[in-house]
């Protein structure tokens, strides 16, 4: 089972394979540990590699509560957002040395405000030394707080360390769940909401990361399952993600009912020369200026690329435009693909996994768009996997 200003700093995400393990290396190029912003979510168990950047200069106010004195603006962090209650295990390499490391439990909500407030639950509060022969960590955490964790090294120092994270839902009375495909969540009631993933060559179950957030506090948080039972006791809308290493991602927005209510997810595996399209990505018409919504759909491509972080990808552009196609037409487009590589390298994706191409209208989806949305389809970005 793996995770969202005046601070530069990078965790690099990437995949390393061996025979029994895979890791993952996260980058941010600007976060402020007083907002968090460029947090990165944990979605599934896995190894990382954290890179600091050797960042100068230090901060005084925003963890003070925790910590008197200034702390180095060299620093990573991420969190995880558990469904069930469990226990998470992490361990740092032993080049770990001299990192100072934090855990806070706090609200799913306001966990950043809570830290720089002082009001989140410090859970673990380390310095790793030379001499430290175990710097495995384990604790129990809970379906209803959020999890933070942060990495401090001293400035200037640039160096690479290993972080193994772990996560075990337990039962009710502390043992573990062996995971499985089935996950039902109805507490034995008749009525039921069905929620099925699919492999889309394949056409068999696929256990996935189900992430739903709406406003009923029955369906919102993290899952991990193929085929998932929910109880629905009023309908909600909801936004469901769902991510599974070797797939492309997908959002779905959708009402829940209070009957039995199936929805049936396909997801396409990754090949070469597969495309995905973001209908969120939308621009202003006649400029490479990103909608407002658009900025959370960027965001979740580069989690997408960050849980497969061997594969690069093309980034195409799309305009709405009748007639010929113009050069003006191909140089918005492909300053529209320009401007979503450049928000995901600042997301931390490495520039070298990325191009941009623009097509200008020559390849529509509405041939002859009659509507407000058709042209909004047409003025759209795709990524393919190279």
């Amino acid at each position: 089972m793996f995770i969202k200003n005046n601070i530069c700093l990078v965790i690099s995400f990437f995949l390393i394979f061996s025979e029994n393990t895979q890791a993952q290396l996260f980058k941010k190029k600007k976060a402020s540990h007083s907002t968090c912003e460029g947090m990165i979510n944990i979605t599934e168990s896995g190894r990382y590699l954290l890179e600091f950047m050797g960042v100068r200069g230090n901060e005084k106010e925003s963890i003070s509560t925790y910590n008197q004195d200034s702390i180095p603006k060299n620093q990573i962090w991420a969190s995880f957002n558990p469904k069930q209650n469990g226990k998470i295990s992490f361990e740092l390499s032993p080049e770990a040395y001299g990192i100072q490391f934090y855990l806070f439990e706090a609200s799913k909500e306001k966990s950043c405000e809570e830290i720089k407030e002082g009001t989140a639950d410090l859970k673990t509060k380390k310095v790793i030394s030379p001499q430290s022969k175990n710097t495995t960590r384990k604790t129990f955490v809970s379906e209803n707080k959020k999890y933070v964790f942060l990495f401090l090294s001293k400035e200037k120092r640039k160096f690479k360390v290993h972080f193994k994270f772990e996560y075990y839902p337990v039962d009710e009375k502390g043992r573990e769940i062996i995971d499985s495909t089935v996950s039902d969540y109805t507490n034995g009631r008749a009525i039921k909401t069905y929620l099925k993933i699919i492999n889309y060559e394949t056409n068999k179950p696929l256990t996935s990361s189900i992430t739903i957030k709406s406003k009923n506090k029955h369906l919102d948080g993290f899952y991990k399952a193929s085929d998932l039972y929910l109880f629905v006791p009023k309908q909600s809308k909801s936004t469901i993600k769902i991510d599974k290493l070797g797939f492309f991602s997908k959002d779905i927005y959708h009402k829940f009912l209070t009957t039995n209510d199936t929805l049936i997810v396909l997801l396409k595996p990754l090949t070469v020369g597969s495309k995905a399209q973001f209908d969120e990505i939308q621009f202003y018409p006649g400029t490479s200026a990103m909608k407002k919504r658009a900025e959370e759909k960027v965001k979740r491509v580069a989690d997408f690329l960050a849980l497969n972080a061997t594969i690069n990808i093309e980034i195409q552009g799309h305009v709405n435009s009748k007639g010929k196609n113009t050069s003006s037409s191909i140089m918005l487009s492909k300053r529209r693909a320009k401007k979503v590589m450049k928000r995901l390298i600042q997301y931390g994706i490495d520039r070298s996994r990325l191009t941009a191409v623009g097509f200008g209208n020559a390849k529509p989806i509405y041939l002859k768009p009659k509507k407000a949305y058709q042209e909004q389809a047409n003025r759209r970005v795709e990524i393919m996997i190279k």
